[in-house]
């Protein structure tokens, strides 16, 4: 986690830039509206003054409405973990990092070879993320394609809560978000304790442009109403699902965040919702939605900055690729964006070192090297601290002209704490590189990720706990199954 850091956070909006897309997105929503399929929420948002049309379910939202949704929400979300000392506090500047979920297919980092993805998968991706420093926070990663797909998602939370201690977020993909909730609560003791200790949070999507599905908004209310953390953010593709236009394709993902904090917040005020936004371009050549774009690592700058005005916690992304395999593309997107998603001070980067080919495949070893490229971003983003000791006008004044610093105790006091040392990338001279074994980096990821997974044992639930999980896994296969 970086706890307010002192530089790096770029703001790409004037003021009245931020004004000029804030009141552009309350006239969309008043004006334009939006698609709510949810009869819920349609009949919550009439209550409450929005002018609902029933026949067509669109849904204008007049202004006061969308503000008095931000004034409701809560401005701290915790986002907590089965071990305490992995809480997360969602506010401000305070960047944190995570996994991402849904690809379907791994790069296998035994065989090299790329599979469709497991159960197994899940559990060595949790694990690892549990083992890493520099991962805050753990999402399944890939979906396991081994079980049934009606009840996927129940096997991959599954999975999850047994194999870390750190804060959950799982993938909203359709299925009734209650028995995601029981799990969870299974785990802390019951509902109104995990409420106290909310280790599970949803990553959930409107459908672009300005729709907001049956099965998500349903999950949404649920969510809110189980005062759990809600990531209701949108993934429009520029050029296609939004406007060509950066600016434009930003004011309509906020018109779609926004009106859903709405049915947040006015489902249960002080809803714990984070506001962002997952969109990018659609590629003009291949017709693909893209990964590593730039546009992607601006919107995300863009969001950062809405949210701070709105004073909500925010989601961005960082870490993923379109590369099909882990070369340079991989290492190359995946550290821009991070270190994009990193300067924009967002609360939770997810996707980080999940995503090679759009999306789709999975890497372990990128995950790996991931956590290196955060221990650097973290540094860089700390800033200098300029007290009368780290000047150091003694020292200097001591050494004096011609001098070295190797032997002063200022030196050796002071060189670990300042300075960041590498675990994973080399600094070796190229001849004791070659007598290592002339190891590249991806090389080095694969041992040390193999290593990991050898030698890591995250700290399990009791026996009591892990059967009543089970239970609850049991329980709603068949009710899902069944049906």
């Amino acid at each position: 986690m970086i706890e307010s850091p002192k530089i790096g956070i770029f703001e790409i909006f004037s003021r009245d830039e931020l004004y000029r897309i804030h009141t552009a997105t309350l006239e969309v929503l008043e004006r334009t509206g939006v698609r709510v399929e949810e009869e819920k929420a349609l009949e919550l948002l009439n209550s409450i003054g929005a002018d609902v049309n029933f026949s067509t379910k669109i849904v204008k939202i007049p202004k006061h409405i969308v503000e008095d949704a931000i004034k409701y929400s809560a401005r701290t979300v915790q986002f907590a973990g089965r071990n305490k000392k992995f809480d997360l506090k969602l506010e401000g500047k305070r960047v944190n990092f995570g996994l991402g979920e849904g690809a379907i297919n791994i790069l296998d980092y035994k065989t090299g070879s790329i599979r469709p993805s497991t159960k197994t998968d899940i559990i060595n991706a949790t694990k690892l993320a549990d083992a890493l420093s520099n991962i805050d926070f753990v999402m399944p990663l890939f979906t396991a394609q081994d079980v049934p797909k009606p009840v996927m998602p129940l096997h991959d939370l599954h999975a999850s809560l047994k194999n870390t201690e750190k804060p959950i977020m799982v993938v909203d993909f359709g299925l009734d978000a209650t028995h995601l909730i029981n799990m969870a609560a299974s785990v802390v003791g019951g509902r109104d304790k995990l409420k106290d200790r909310p280790i599970l949070g949803m990553y959930s999507e409107p459908i672009s442009p300005l729709t907001h599905g049956r099965e998500h908004t349903r999950n949404l209310i649920e969510f809110a109403k189980a005062e759990l953390p809600i990531v209701y953010i949108p993934s429009p593709a520029s050029c296609s699902t939004a406007p060509a236009t950066m600016a434009g394709a930003i004011v309509q993902s906020n018109a779609e965040t926004l009106s859903g904090n709405v049915i947040a917040q006015f489902s249960k005020k002080g809803a714990r919702f984070i506001y962002g936004a997952d969109t990018t371009n659609m590629d003009q050549r291949t017709g693909v939605f893209s990964y590593g774009a730039p546009e992607w690592m601006i919107v995300n700058l863009a969001m950062a900055q809405l949210g701070r005005h709105y004073e909500l916690p925010i989601w961005s992304t960082g870490g993923c690729s379109d590369s099909k395999v882990l070369d340079g593309q991989a290492t190359l997107e995946a550290s821009l964006s991070l270190f994009a998603a990193a300067s924009s001070g967002a609360n939770l980067i997810h996707d980080v070192g999940s995503f090679l080919n759009f999306g789709l495949t999975g890497s372990l070893e990128l995950i790996t090297i991931c956590d290196e490229i955060i221990s650097m971003i973290s540094y860089i983003l700390k800033g200098v601290e300029v007290t009368d000791e780290t000047l150091a006008l003694d020292v200097i004044d001591k050494v004096g002209p011609g001098g070295q610093f190797m032997t002063q105790e200022h030196t050796l006091k002071f060189f670990k704490k300042e300075h960041w040392m590498p675990k994973l990338l080399d600094r070796q001279t190229r001849s004791t590189w070659e007598k290592t074994g002339s190891k590249d980096l991806a090389t080095r990821a694969n041992e040390r990720t193999k290593e990991i997974l050898a030698k890591h044992q995250p700290t399990p639930l009791s026996k009591d706990i892990e059967n009543d999980l089970d239970n609850e896994l049991r329980k709603a296969e068949k009710k899902i199954l069944q049906k």
